[in-house]
């Protein structure tokens, strides 16, 4: 496994603590990533989940401990990559003044973007010193060309001519499921592990998205669904996604979107109160093999403390009376669970058994496995219920 700090959308090999558990939660012994973010070894005997335990930072609620939990690891030699989000309020990020004046296409009914849904114009904010993905998009959306520019190393301006956009926007097939409220494009490029081009249409007004093929080989079609429920006076976020790959020609095979039942919701709101943290979701949607469970606890109401946990599992399973030992005490005072957020997901196609998900699981900790077919149907369905 390797542990990560993220900030300023840069990871850095992070030295934290590991809890190894038994199958009912208790610490069988302990380790340490190394300098370089790493633990590779055996695991004590009895060994039946992992944690691993960091600090994480955010602009609002500041430093808290982070605890991210994968059960039963029978099946697994290879836990992937952990991050800890550690927010900056300062990433040294910088504004480059943009060139248009030989852009005629700003001029001739056409917004220019640069890798991202909003459009801009005068100015780009860049907090890396990667390439920039610039696309110019017909207003009555028929027609895209795209170019991908390094950051000038002596100068703050970028310089934009019509020349620059020769790479051709190619149209996406318009397929819509039920429900689906908004669709999104984007491209996939590996060598920086990051998405671009993005396009972004209301369900009501899907005009023209476009890819560019002859810019990257990889490029994915996204339909979601975005609500809100109440339970009481318990307010549910509900979300979902279904990923479809984009062949070069524009067409694709429509991965249909997941239905949020009507009662899921209060499921939710129910698994936060109930004592047995069982729980079985393999009536949701067959497709969904995968749970993730975050629990969000406020320890300290006046020093406003609070930890969190992060627990990954199979669609069924119970989460144990998990505790730490040394490394993490019990914290002092009632703990209030403020925030319980159930993420659901999987990958449409693949086979659903436990080990043969592990096997799955494997393969994405070996990276690059947004190259690959059988992950190209990713589902998730995703429940935040604000508790406090």
């Amino acid at each position: 496994m390797e542990a990560y700090t993220y900030s300023c959308q840069t990871e850095t090999p992070y030295s934290t603590d590991i809890v190894f558990h038994n199958e009912a939660g208790k610490p069988v012994g302990t380790a340490k990533t190394n300098a370089e973010g790493v633990f590779s070894g055996e695991v004590p005997k009895d060994t039946k989940h992992v944690s691993v335990l960091g600090d994480e930072v955010e602009y609002d609620d500041g430093e808290y401990k982070k605890i991210r939990t994968v059960l039963d690891i029978e099946n697994r030699t290879n836990l992937g990559k952990f991050y800890f989000n550690q927010f900056k309020s300062d990433c040294g990020c910088e504004t480059y003044t943009l060139d248009t004046s030989e852009l005629t296409y700003m001029e001739t009914g056409y917004s220019l973007y640069a890798g991202y849904f909003s459009s801009v114009t005068d100015t780009v904010r860049v907090c890396t010193d990667e390439d920039i993905y610039f696309s110019v998009v017909a207003n009555d959306s028929n027609e895209a060309k795209a170019t991908i520019m390094a950051l000038p190393t002596d100068t703050k301006t970028i310089k934009l001519t019509d020349a620059d956009f020769a790479d051709q926007g190619v149209w996406v097939d318009h397929q819509v499921s039920a429900g689906t409220e908004y669709i999104t494009t984007a491209g996939y490029f590996e060598e920086i592990h990051a998405f671009k081009f993005y396009q972004h249409r209301q369900v009501e007004q899907l005009t023209p998205v476009f890819i560019f093929p002859t810019l990257t080989e990889h490029n994915f079609y996204r339909q979601y669904f975005d609500e809100d429920s109440y339970v009481g006076d318990v307010n549910v976020r509900m979300r979902s996604q279904a990923r479809s790959r984009i062949k070069n020609d524009g067409s694709l095979e429509l991965t249909e979107l997941p239905i949020i039942s009507a009662g899921l919701s209060a499921d939710i709101v129910a698994f936060a109160n109930a004592s047995d943290l069982s729980y079985d979701f393999t009536s949701v949607d067959d497709r969904l093999t995968n749970t993730e469970i975050d629990f969000s606890f406020l320890v300290d109401d006046a020093a406003e403390t609070r930890f969190d946990m992060n627990i990954r599992g199979y669609i069924s399973g119970k989460v144990p009376d998990l505790s730490f030992g040394s490394v993490f005490p019990e914290p002092e005072g009632n703990a209030t669970l403020e925030q319980l957020d159930i993420f659901l997901y999987g990958y449409a196609g693949n086979p659903t058994d436990k080990k043969s998900v592990d096997g799955l699981l494997e393969e994405i900790a070996q990276g690059k496995h947004l190259t690959k077919d059988k992950f190209s149907n990713y589902v998730y369905i995703d429940l935040d219920a604000s508790l406090n």
